[in-house]
């Protein structure tokens, strides 16, 4: 249930990425933003996988908290941190431009 939960938060990220892309640039820029996200993701989820399976039981912590879930919040916590990051810079330096 915690996985459809974070699966959803990422889809409605990816939404948000490729619609500001859109109204900001133009439809090649949207499909970027999109594949970019798509990518962070793959690759992320690969790389915490690996270490959550290195440092945590096989089985998890239980049937709601299993490894891919672990796995899943770690490389959200991942991206929330680069997103955050990156949008912040974005919005400084439209504001000392304008």
């Amino acid at each position: 249930m915690i996985a459809i939960i974070i699966f959803y938060i990422h889809i409605v990220g990816a939404v948000y990425a490729f619609s500001k892309g859109y109204v900001e640039h133009k439809l090649v820029d949207a499909f970027m933003s999109l594949g970019f996200v798509a990518i962070i993701f793959s690759v992320g989820w690969t790389m915490a996988g690996f270490i959550v399976r290195f440092f945590f039981p096989e089985n998890g912590f239980g049937a709601w908290l299993d490894n891919d879930t672990i796995s899943l919040l770690l490389v959200t916590i991942f991206e929330a941190i680069l997103y955050i990051t990156y949008f912040v810079k974005m919005r400084d330096k439209e504001a000392v431009t304008a």
